[in-house]
């Protein structure tokens, strides 16, 4: 369900959709008793999944049944959606290269939020980083083993420097990164990454939210921070 939900799907309608797949031919109704999802969510849940082209429905005995579209399509329909993008990309890059100058920070939230700055990191060669560990890998859990794989066969070079508690960390041995290590008295809830021209502070509650400044000045400021705290730990 968890892959289904990454591909846009909401929790409800891949929990219909999955159903489908073993009910084959269905009514609203066995379909709400199988997810445990109450009728009406169930006929708006449905109604956005055929909007996606990812479920039909034929009418029999004058009534719905709905049954689902061979997963096969999920693939055909990414491809689609890819070609589109593609096809518009070049005037949405011309009207945000008009509007770049003017746009000095922005706000992300949630684990997508979070997964943007990620992908954003890996297509700069290097990059430093300070501040938590922890939450990091226990938040994001499988991007961020994506993260560090990519990373890897980018040949990203990465410096962080953590806390030394979080040395013998599971975050730790994951990584692909140069790790110092400060005293935790002066570890940090948060984990700033600086690449670029872009620092990213990103705060590590329930629902992660960072901030990401483009700024040139900004960004050396705390890179200067950075090399004078490198030169005062030890790997």
């Amino acid at each position: 369900m968890e892959q289904l939900e990454r591909l846009g799907l909401n929790r409800n309608e891949a929990k219909i959709y999955l159903a489908l797949l073993d009910l084959g031919d269905a009514q609203a109704g066995q379909i709400s008793k199988k997810t445990q999802i109450n009728r009406t969510t169930t006929y708006d849940s449905v109604e956005r999944l055929i909007q996606r082209g990812l479920v039909v429905y034929v009418i029999k005995a004058n009534k719905k049944v709905f049954r689902p579209v061979p997963p096969q399509k999920i693939l055909e329909k990414i491809k689609e959606e890819e070609k589109i993008a593609q096809d518009i990309l070049p005037e949405l890059e011309a009207r945000f290269k008009q509007n770049k100058e003017k746009e000095d920070s922005n706000i992300y939230k949630g684990h997508l939020g979070i997964k943007s700055i990620l992908n954003d990191i890996l297509s700069f060669t290097e990059y430093v980083a300070f501040g938590s560990s922890g939450k990091f890998l226990e938040l994001m859990k499988h991007d961020f083993v994506q993260f560090q794989k990519q990373k890897k066969e980018k040949k990203i070079k990465a410096r962080v420097i953590l806390s030394k508690s979080s040395k013998t960390s599971e975050s730790v041995k994951l990584a692909y990164t140069n790790f110092r290590f400060i005293p935790d008295e002066f570890s940090s809830p948060t984990t700033t990454f600086v690449y670029g021209e872009n620092t990213a502070v990103i705060i590590w509650s329930t629902t992660p939210i960072a901030t990401v400044i483009k700024s040139k000045q900004v960004a050396q400021s705390y890179l200067n921070y950075f090399k004078l705290l490198w030169k005062k730990t030890k790997p």
